[in-house]
């Protein structure tokens, strides 16, 4: 917080953490017509880094960023209480279980936007990389797009070739929910030529490189994992969208300990959030045994099998229980 210019730190502490804030009654009163807890966290300094240079004026920056929340929520709050809507508000609940999480990002483009991540159970509001629209541009653009946030989109029809495709020509994996099998959608090979290396002579200015969680979309993607003695194993990647698929495969396919009367799955898999970047972004996968009960062992084989057969990672080095891989071809937008 001492990081942030006093005016936003003012903004903070009048326009956010106060009490009788707008955005803080809006809260409490969405929170009540839909009887859940609701819950935002904003990443102050990101927010900052992004829009800085559309809010001359800092002081302006966390009340504009505030009323746009505030608009979200009595958004939500109307709809809520609409009968005409209860079987949006029921999938509201679903989708959210229970608790309703609100995060704030910031758009590519001078545009707002509004989206559910299935992945972070929340709702996404993306801020404008202008100055923030009027509230009653903002009340319709979030009662609109509420409404139809849960909309199922069209997805990518997997490849039915019988040839299997080249690793290096793998452009996006998706986990079949019916089958259980990784399914790879191809691209031509002319489209999946790897990006030169682009050489720098001079450091550049930071301003001008996206954030992590922007940056890391793009190749090289690096990745490393480690065994420890069939206890457990670490794996540490640059790409979040590849640990994201790792995690869900393994947690699809986990056999059950039925030792334990709790009945967990015989490996725990976790994802650990990024120190850095907007949003939810992953850095690093770890898979340990269910110990109790059991002498069960996880092996790492079944992670190099997906890391290289699956997601067309290239090994650059193996010492012992640690490997490290590589690839310079990108990945097409996914559902992560």
């Amino acid at each position: 917080m001492s990081k942030l210019p006093i005016k936003v730190q003012v903004g903070i502490r009048d326009s956010w953490d106060n009490q009788d804030a707008p955005v803080q009654r809006a809260i409490k009163n969405v929170t009540e017509v839909i009887g859940v807890g609701v819950s935002i966290s904003p990443e102050w300094p990101p927010l900052l880094a992004e829009l800085d240079s559309f809010y001359p004026d800092k002081a302006t920056l966390v009340p504009s960023i505030a009323a746009a929340v505030e608009a979200c929520c009595a958004s939500l709050a109307t709809l809520a209480d609409d009968e005409a809507n209860s079987e949006w508000a029921d999938t509201l609940l679903e989708r959210t279980e229970g608790h309703v999480r609100l995060s704030l990002e910031v758009s590519k483009t001078r545009e707002m936007g509004m989206a559910w991540s299935g992945q972070r159970k929340s709702l996404i509001i993306s801020l404008p990389k202008s100055v923030a629209p009027s509230k009653s541009y903002m009340l319709s653009f979030f009662t609109g797009n509420l409404l139809k946030i849960f909309e199922e989109k069209p997805k990518h029809s997997a490849s039915s070739s019988a040839d299997p495709a080249s690793v290096d020509d793998w452009a996006d994996v998706a986990v079949d929910n019916k089958t259980g099998n990784a399914a790879v959608i191809e691209i031509p090979q002319r489209h999946a030529i790897a990006q030169q290396t682009q050489a720098f002579d001079m450091i550049p200015d930071i301003d001008t490189i996206p954030r992590p969680d922007e940056l890391l979309l793009r190749p090289p993607y690096h990745l490393t994992m480690r065994d420890f003695n069939s206890s457990s194993t670490e794996i540490q990647c640059s790409h979040s969208p590849t640990l994201q698929f790792l995690s869900d495969y393994l947690k699809k396919w986990a056999r059950t300990n039925h030792n334990n009367t709790t009945k967990p799955p015989l490996a725990e898999v976790k994802l650990h959030q990024s120190a850095f970047g907007l949003g939810i972004v992953y850095d690093r996968l770890t898979m340990a045994a269910e110990s109790r009960y059991t002498a069960q062992e996880v092996s790492p084989t079944i992670l190099l099998a997906l890391i290289e057969g699956v997601l067309g990672y290239k090994q650059v080095s193996n010492d012992g229980p640690f490997w490290t891989f590589r690839r310079d071809v990108e990945f097409r937008a996914s559902r992560y």
